[in-house]
């Protein structure tokens, strides 16, 4: 009996360098994987031709781990998954992508698959495109910056960008609930959304682009994460600018406003808004983290309620084990 155990982490976005598209190429995301939360399922084999999942989201679990096995053309392969605990999804914490690669590599193993790549699995997955974020966080961790996708294509973008984040940085979360409703809403038009958006202005995509090319890029491989996290707080406000157009403000809502002006007077080095939001995320010296997320315990508290925790940046990637 085979049993496979995926733990695959979670990320979040600071942003994309270009929604302007000039030079044959769209996007370009940059983001940080997370320590916490995580997704943690188990596969086993099932009697033959069955596959079933159980637990959170299993439905699309079940789904996923079907979409690999046809795509390797594993006929008559059982396949069990249980998802024994969630990522949050639809708040900005790339739940979707984490399920579907870590349900459709635990699949594949069951099938006996042993030498396959994460980017192929996403590309049959339908994941990875127009962000390749979530795919690289599962297969590398760090903070990572991928080169954008080619319109017309499906091809994941590539990873122009990886850098180790010691473990004296923190991250601080913080996920209100009263905006949940409002951003899933957005959420389940965004196809619609993004259609309707103007095309970026050149300026803009330039200025993005050298902010993380020759401010955050440069800051990061030195190690300098107090100056790389303050020019990417100016990159996420810069672009929510752009994105003002579909969410109404800079960010997504007045309480993701209130939780980054919150975070940077507690004194982290910088807070952004992830992908839609509601989640915001603090970076800041470890040291400081707890002073940080208690302020902002109190100010969720304030607006409604949710939650806030100190996490640092995977710097690994999923984890998976396998016996049997």
């Amino acid at each position: 009996m085979v049993l496979v155990r995926v733990s695959a982490p979670s990320h979040v976005h600071s942003g994309n360098m270009d929604l302007h598209g000039g030079l044959g190429r769209l996007y370009g995301t940059v983001g940080f994987t997370l320590e916490h939360p995580r997704l943690e399922l188990e596969a086993s084999e099932a009697e033959r031709g069955v596959v079933e999942a159980r637990g959170a989201r299993a439905g699309e679990a079940e789904a996923y781990a079907r979409r690999a096995l046809e795509a390797w053309g594993c006929r008559g392969v059982g396949v069990s998954i249980r998802v024994l605990r969630e990522i949050p999804a639809h708040v900005g914490l790339g739940s979707t992508t984490a399920l579907a690669l870590a349900s459709g590599y635990a699949a594949l193993t069951i099938c006996g698959v042993r030498r396959f790549s994460v980017e192929r699995l996403a590309e049959a997955l339908g994941r990875g495109v127009p962000s390749g974020l979530g795919v690289y966080s599962f297969t590398y961790g760090g903070f990572l910056v991928d080169g954008g996708f080619r319109p017309g294509e499906r091809r994941l973008p590539p990873l122009i960008f990886r850098a180790h984040v010691p473990r004296s940085v923190a991250i601080v979360v913080a996920l209100p609930s009263k905006p949940i409703p409002r951003v899933l809403e957005v959420k389940r038009r965004e196809e619609e959304v993004l259609q309707s958006l103007p095309r970026m202005s050149e300026s803009m995509a330039e200025r993005a682009s050298r902010l993380i090319l020759m401010g955050v890029m440069p800051a990061a491989a030195e190690g300098r994460w107090s100056d790389a996290a303050r020019l990417l707080y100016e990159f996420n406000k810069m672009l929510g600018e752009y994105w003002a157009r579909a969410q109404g403000s800079i960010y997504c809502c007045r309480e993701v406003e209130e939780l980054v002006r919150e975070a940077l007077e507690a004194g982290a080095w910088g807070a952004l808004q992830s992908s839609w939001g509601p989640t915001v995320y603090a970076l800041t010296d470890y040291r400081k983290a707890e002073s940080v997320a208690e302020k902002l315990r109190r100010r969720v508290e304030e607006i409604g309620g949710g939650s806030v925790w100190v996490t640092r940046v995977d710097n690994q990637g999923a984890r998976i084990t396998v016996e049997g």
